[in-house]
C-alpha cells in the first residue's frame, strides 16, 4: 500500500514537471561579448528522477542542434563546439567560451526524465562587440572667412550590432554650431561581420569649441576647434619669443664654457746661461 502511494506521487511529480515545461516560455535574456564567454545556468536545482540533461541552440531554420551535456551514455558535441563548450554537473551549466557573432539566438536547457524531455528553460543570447574608440578629422576649422569650410569627421570600427554617432559639443552655450550632417555610412565587414561607421558634419566656426563623437556608447578623445585668430596669433608671439630667449641663452653658455677652455701662456723658464752667470757670481763672492 504505501509503495504504491509512493509510486503515485513520483508519477505525479513527473507530470507536474512536464506540465512546467512552458513555465520558462518567457525565457532568460543573456549578454555575450565576441571573443569573451557567458554561463548558461538552467536554474533548477538537481532533483531526483532525471537522468540527463541537454543544451541546444534553436538554427535559423528551426532545427534543434545538440551543443553539450551528458546522460547516462556518451553524446557526441560537433567540432564547432567541442574545444569551446565546458558542462557543469554541479550547478547544471554550461560555459561557451570564444563567443561569435553566430552564436546569438535561441538556447534551451532540457531535462531528461526516464528517456523523455520533462523540463525545460528557455535562453536567448545576444552578443556584440564594442567598438573602436572614434576617431576625428579636422579640415579648415577656424575662425574667419573660411568658417563655412569646417568639416570634422568621426569613424569607429569593428562593433556590433549597428549602430549611428552622436556629437558633443562643449563651450556651444547658444544653438548647435552643426550646419550640416551628412549621412552616416555604416558598412559590415564581409569576413568578421562586424560594422564600421563613419559621419561627417559642417560647422559654423563663430567661437572656440570642444567637439567629441560616440559610437555605440564609445566616445572620442576632444578636439578644439574654431580657435580666435589673435588668439592664435599671441600664441605664436609667445612661442617666438621663447625660442629666441632660448637661443640666447644656448649661445652664452657656449660662450662660457670655450672661455674656460682657453689655456693660460705659462712662464718662460730661465734660460740655461742664466743659470751658469748666477752660479759663478755666488763662487766668486
Amino acid at each position: 500500500m504505501r509503495r504504491g502511494y509512493l509510486e503515485f506521487l513520483f508519477a505525479v511529480s513527473l507530470v507536474l514537471l512536464c506540465v512546467n515545461t512552458d513555465a520558462d516560455a518567457a525565457g532568460h535574456n543573456l549578454q555575450g561579448i565576441v571573443g569573451g564567454s557567458v554561463r548558461i545556468r538552467c536554474g533548477l536545482d538537481p532533483f531526483s528522477g532525471f537522468n540527463g540533461l541537454y543544451f541546444q541552440k534553436k538554427s535559423s531554420e528551426g532545427q534543434e542542434i545538440f551543443i553539450n551535456g551528458y546522460y547516462d551514455r556518451p553524446l557526441t558535441v560537433l567540432p564547432e563546439y567541442i574545444n569551446r563548450t565546458f558542462f557543469n554537473k554541479t550547478d547544471l551549466s554550461m560555459e561557451m567560451t570564444n563567443l561569435t557573432l553566430s552564436d546569438e539566438g535561441d538556447y534551451l536547457c532540457i531535462f531528461i526524465c526516464n528517456g523523455a524531455n520533462c523540463k525545460e528553460t528557455k535562453f536567448y543570447l545576444t552578443v556584440t562587440a564594442n567598438y573602436s574608440v572614434p576617431v576625428l578629422e579636422v579640415q579648415g576649422c577656424r575662425s574667419g572667412p573660411g568658417a563655412h569650410n569646417c568639416a570634422i569627421s568621426c569613424s569607429s570600427s569593428g562593433g556590433h550590432p549597428p549602430s549611428s554617432v552622436t556629437w558633443g559639443v562643449i563651450g556651444n552655450k547658444t544653438s548647435s554650431p552643426i550646419t550640416d550632417k551628412e549621412e552616416s555610412v555604416i558598412i559590415q565587414d564581409v569576413n568578421s561581420s562586424l560594422w564600421n561607421v563613419s559621419q561627417t558634419v559642417r560647422l559654423n566656426c563663430s567661437h572656440p569649441l570642444n567637439i567629441t563623437c560616440s559610437v555605440g556608447g564609445v566616445v572620442s578623445h576632444a578636439v578644439s576647434v574654431c580657435q580666435d585668430p589673435d588668439t592664435q596669433d599671441k600664441h605664436v608671439v609667445v612661442v617666438c619669443a621663447v625660442a629666441v630667449l632660448l637661443l640666447i641663452l644656448t649661445i652664452i653658455i657656449i660662450f662660457v664654457i670655450m672661455s674656460r677652455r682657453i689655456q693660460i701662456p705659462a712662464e718662460t723658464p730661465p734660460s740655461t746661461d742664466v743659470e751658469l752667470q748666477n752660479l759663478n757670481s755666488r763662487q766668486a763672492g
